[in-house]
């Protein structure tokens, strides 16, 4: 395992297997039928309790932050097995989830496969277009939940151009990352005896993260309309060297 702290100026920032994480995401499709649609993504595999109260917490402290009525058209980049999903869509007029994972997505589109205002698409954060996704409209709402923590700067950059070209003009973008407190913390190939799989991530810094945005979202485009923590309560974020934390952007 390696757990590598760096600061701003570091000459060699270490970065993570791009196969490692895709296998990573695909072993959690495999555990979809032992630990839920819902746990798996939360990894929160030894203790359900501690999932569904994040679960919960987090989506009534984002959930009114999309200001959604019922007309916007709304893109879930990394949607998982479509956890966000079921909230989103009563309150869209049109919904589209995307991820890299091919068996997440699989799943979600079998428990949506009713819905007539929803569609699932297997593709890759830091590789999307409008014209990829068979999207001939600009998006009015994008939501991107703890995805670009598994990106290396470079994708995360190319990642955000790609929600830049999706959304219109005053439509907002909510990021919701886990981030380094201090430092920047990578974690490369670690073994987590409680998934029982090797994991790889990033925590960047609050300002490392948003330097890295602004070199595709600049501040002429894109206002930092908002940002917080996600949890309320401390016993919900339990690492001492990362914080959830969301931000939101609109498009000027």
């Amino acid at each position: 395992m390696s757990r590598i702290f760096s600061t701003p100026g570091d000459k060699n920032i270490p970065v993570i297997d791009k196969k490692s994480v895709a296998n990573f995401f695909e072993k959690r499709a495999n555990k979809i039928p032992t630990l839920g649609a819902m746990q798996a993504v939360i990894y929160q595999d030894k203790n359900p309790t501690l999932a569904a109260s994040r679960n919960a917490a987090e989506k009534a402290k984002l959930l009114p932050l999309l200001q959604l009525n019922g007309s916007q058209r709304v893109l879930d980049v990394g949607c998982g097995t479509g956890r966000w999903a079921s909230d989103l869509l009563p309150l869209s007029a049109w919904y589209h989830g995307i991820d890299a994972c091919e068996g997440l997505v699989i799943h979600a589109r079998e428990k949506f496969t009713d819905t007539a205002n929803a569609r699932f698409t297997t593709a890759a954060a830091d590789a999307f277009s409008l014209e990829l996704l068979d999207e001939h409209t600009l998006f009015d709402r994008i939501l991107c939940i703890g995805v670009l923590m598994y990106l290396n700067d470079e994708d995360l950059v190319q990642s955000t151009l790609c929600m830049a070209k999706a959304i219109r003009k005053g439509g907002l973008i909510l990021l919701r990352e886990p981030l380094g407190v201090d430092q920047r913390l990578t974690i490369s190939e670690h073994y987590s005896e409680d998934m029982d799989q090797t994991y790889n991530a990033i925590y960047r810094t609050r300002e490392e993260l948003l330097v890295l945005i602004r070199q595709a979202m600049p501040e002429s485009d894109f206002s930092l309309i908002g940002s917080g923590d996600v949890y309320a309560d401390s016993a919900l974020n339990n690492r001492s060297d990362t914080k959830q934390q969301w931000l939101l952007l609109e498009r000027t």
